[in-house]
C-alpha cells in the first residue's frame, strides 16, 4: 500500500492536546499552508521507503540548510476515504529520478484543510510520524553522494559545507 509523507512543524501541533479535535492555528497555518489550493506531499511505496521522501525534502533546489525535521504519514487510500483529490506533479528534488514520487492534495478548500488537519492529528495519535535529526540528514546526504544518487556539486554551496 502506497504512503504519502508530508512535513510538520511537530511543536506547533503540540500546542493543543492533540487527544480531541482540535489544533492550533499555527499548525494550520504554517504546517498545511497551500500554494493555488495545493498541499505538497511525497508519495512512497511503503513504510520501509520513508526514508525516499525525507531525501526528497532535503534536496529542494532551494535548500541550503539541514535542521532536524518532522514529518507525518498516511496510506494513499484516506485522500479518497476523505473525499480529497490527489494529483501528480512534479516534485521540487535535485534527484531526478524522485521528481515523479510528489503528490499534490488538491482543489483544498477550507473544509477539505479542515479533513487535512484530521490526517495529521491521526497520525500524531498513532504513531505515524518521525523526527530527524540534523545529524541523522547529513548522513542520508551524505550516503547518497556516496551511492552515486546525488552529485555533491549538485547541492547548494551551504549544504555542501555541511557535508
Amino acid at each position: 500500500m502506497s504512503i504519502l509523507v508530508r512535513r510538520i512543524n511537530r511543536a506547533k501541533w503540540d500546542q493543543v492536546d492533540i487527544s480531541n479535535d482540535d489544533s492550533s492555528a499555527d499548525a494550520i497555518t504554517l504546517c498545511l499552508k497551500t500554494s493555488n489550493n495545493d498541499l505538497s506531499t511525497w508519495l512512497v511505496d511503503s513504510e520501509a521507503e520513508i526514508d525516499t521522501a525525507i531525501l526528497a525534502l532535503i534536496t529542494g533546489s532551494r535548500q541550503e540548510n539541514l535542521s532536524t525535521i518532522h514529518i507525518v504519514y498516511f496510506d494513499e487510500t484516506v485522500i479518497t476515504e476523505k473525499s480529497l483529490s490527489l494529483n501528480s506533479t512534479l516534485g521540487d528534488t535535485i534527484i531526478n529520478s524522485l521528481t515523479n514520487k510528489h503528490r499534490d492534495i488538491s482543489e483544498l478548500t477550507y473544509s477539505k484543510l479542515g479533513s487535512v488537519k484530521e490526517i495529521v492529528l491521526d497520525c500524531l495519535r498513532n504513531n505515524r510520524f518521525k523526527t530527524i535529526t540534523r545529524s541523522n540528514l547529513k548522513k542520508m546526504l551524505v550516503k547518497s553522494i556516496e551511492d552515486g544518487l546525488i552529485e555533491k556539486t549538485s547541492l547548494s554551496e551551504e549544504l555542501q559545507s555541511i557535508l
